[in-house]
């Protein structure tokens, strides 16, 4: 893929090299990260390392970092055993994922047990915080863009069924759009994917996981260009299903084993369509053709594992079966994101790229902007922002009491650890599903860009 115009430099005037994490020692100065400072551990923003156990610290938060040449005491540009970054100062297009996770690590006394606790230990370790400071009107531009791409969505979707060619031009157009509203606000983006219209689940889900992905890919630290080459994927990943027989498409039921082989088809007449659709890149191509195969082997049509599936595909095909779980269907309600991430991490190293769903799951949160979620004691709310840091301690807009019934809405921050009317700290018991009680997300939605 192509990489960014603007790459960073390896050297400064000779004061600051790329160097891997795991070829850092003891005596040298860390002046930069390969995240944000905000999005790691660590309290000061420039330090050196002391002790083995520094350095442990930062290989664990870390894939490179940048080192100040001047401060460091046992570091040498150029000597052996010292490697610095290639000349071209490129960055990897997809650094993976720490080793030093502990996703299976014996649980601390008091934390939480279970998913939760994997989850915690996961966030943790690279919780995604890309924020802007006027969230309304981020939100009040990606409902602009959701409504015009939803549209021309099924307005593709039509001309396939008729037989005519998609209009590529248009749909990198406005997959550009959806780039540039993630890249104002992710959460904005996010949020608008949990709003569902079970009659239009199939043009909706291909919107839903371009946003997911492009959300996904900025995580794992790709450009402009290529947030934009995912999101494509994204978008026109499910196009075959054009040429699935309507009755199969939308039966109100799961499918019986000859309805499922004719689904399964659509992979296949995806890669015809997009094959014969000008200005489509290869890299568009196979996704639609291998976004249901599987790590192991064990994915249709092909059966094709490993090595064999490009990246692109791989994320893609956890951010579809992510969006395919919290849907709503025809035939059955969406599962909420707890669910859906609890599936995918126990998939992970089989089915799914394990790298990439510990990086999906810091990119998602458990409780997302808009989740419904009922306190221990019985009061219900929706999420309404999260804490960068604290990624299960979000904060919470109560709208029933514990009986269930409406509330005078109010605020809470889990972060402070807020007590309710008889003093018992607030905690979350359990997240639902969208629409549950009756609260309406949209509704919340229209309030924040109302206050523009």
């Amino acid at each position: 893929m192509a990489s960014d115009d603007s790459k960073p430099l390896a050297f400064e005037q000779i004061e600051k090299v790329q160097i891997d994490a795991d070829k850092l020692q003891e005596g040298m100065f860390v002046c930069e990260l390969d995240r944000p400072w905000t999005e790691s551990p660590f309290v000061f923003q420039g330090f050196m390392l002391t002790s083995q156990k520094d350095v442990m610290r930062v290989r664990e938060c870390c894939e490179w970092v940048y080192i100040d040449v001047k401060k460091s005491v046992r570091f040498k540009p150029g000597q052996p055993g010292n490697p610095v970054t290639p000349t071209s100062g490129e960055k990897p297009l997809f650094k993976p994922s720490f080793s030093a996770i502990a996703v299976d690590s014996p649980e601390t006394p008091g934390k939480q047990h279970g998913f939760l606790g994997k989850v915690s230990q996961i966030l943790k370790k690279g919780a995604a915080s890309h924020r802007d400071k006027d969230f309304p009107l981020a939100l009040k531009s990606s409902v602009e863009t959701r409504v015009h791409t939803n549209k021309l969505v099924k307005s593709i979707m039509g001309e396939i069924r008729l037989g005519k060619s998609i209009d590529t031009p248009a749909a990198k157009e406005a997959v550009a759009a959806c780039v540039d509203n993630v890249m104002m606000n992710q959460d904005a983006g996010l949020l608008l994917t949990r709003l569902r219209n079970k009659d239009e689940y199939t043009s909706e889900h291909s919107l839903n996981v371009a946003i997911i992905s492009i959300a996904f890919g900025r995580h794992l630290g790709m450009n402009r260009k290529e947030l934009n080459v995912v999101g494509l994927c994204g978008l026109l990943h499910d196009m075959g299903k054009m040429l699935t027989p309507l009755d199969i498409l939308n039966k109100p039921g799961r499918l019986n084993d000859e309805e499922m082989e004719i689904m399964k088809r659509h992979p296949a007449d995806g890669r015809e369509i997009l094959l014969d659709t000008r200005e489509v890149m290869d890299t568009v191509i196979d996704t639609a053709f291998g976004h249901h195969e599987r790590l192991n082997g064990k994915g249709y049509p092909r059966g094709i594992g490993g090595s064999e599936i490009p990246l692109y595909t791989r994320i893609v095909s956890i951010a579809d079966v992510y969006d395919a779980i919290t849907g709503d269907r025809i035939y059955r309600q969406g599962e909420t994101a707890e669910t859906a991430l609890g599936i995918l991490h126990r998939s992970a190293g089989n089915a799914f790229d394990e790298s990439l769903v510990i990086k999906f799951i810091q990119t998602i949160g458990t409780y997302p902007l808009g989740t419904v979620v009922e306190m221990t004691n019985g009061e219900v709310g929706i999420v309404v922002d999260n804490n960068p840091r604290q990624r299960l301690r979000p904060k919470i807009k109560l709208l029933l009491g514990h009986d269930k019934q409406p509330c005078k809405p109010k605020i809470i921050n889990l972060n402070t650890n807020p007590a309710d009317s008889i003093g018992e700290p607030y905690a979350i018991k359990v997240s639902h599903r969208a629409g549950s009680f009756d609260i309406d997300l949209s509704q919340h939605i229209q309030s924040y860009i109302k206050r523009i």
